[in-house]
């Protein structure tokens, strides 16, 4: 009995242990780039890239507030509650106007926060230098589908 009990501790130990280093590696693989530049070029390898500008183009602050670019390997819910490093600047909300997908998944965009309202699908390695009328500007939140 003592020793099925110990195996038992020692088989829910290596488990929780093995939890933890997939999820430590997991987060720390997760990283978010504000300002990439100019270009479908400068989208790291697996990341989904958003620009403000048609044509892949950094565009500028917007209010003071906004990034002319940016770009995730994660599902991103609230595109308006980004902060880069610095902590000062905020957002991508609703000011996207041109897309590359640089993943081996397929991604979706949409209207709203949580990822919900219009939805605009594109697929592993598709680039839209310049997005339909119904969804530029108003992309606000995106996720792996």
């Amino acid at each position: 009995m003592k020793l099925s009990r110990k195996i038992t501790r020692l088989g829910l130990s290596a488990a929780a242990a093995i939890g933890l280093v997939v999820t430590a590696s997991t987060s720390a693989s997760a990283t978010n780039v504000f300002w990439l530049g100019h270009g479908a070029g400068s989208c790291p390898d697996g990341y989904v890239c958003l620009w403000s500008e048609a044509n892949f183009i950094e565009g500028t602050f917007l209010n003071d507030s906004k990034f002319g670019s940016f770009a995730s390997n994660q599902n991103t819910g609230d595109m308006g509650k980004l902060k880069s490093v610095a902590n000062t600047d905020k957002g991508m909300q609703d000011v996207t106007s041109s897309v590359l997908n640089n993943t081996r998944s397929s991604i979706c965009f949409y209207e709203h926060n949580g990822y919900g309202g219009l939805e605009f699908k594109i697929g592993p390695g598709e680039h839209w230098p310049y997005l339909p009328s119904w969804i530029n500007d108003r992309i606000s939140s995106f996720k792996y589908c």
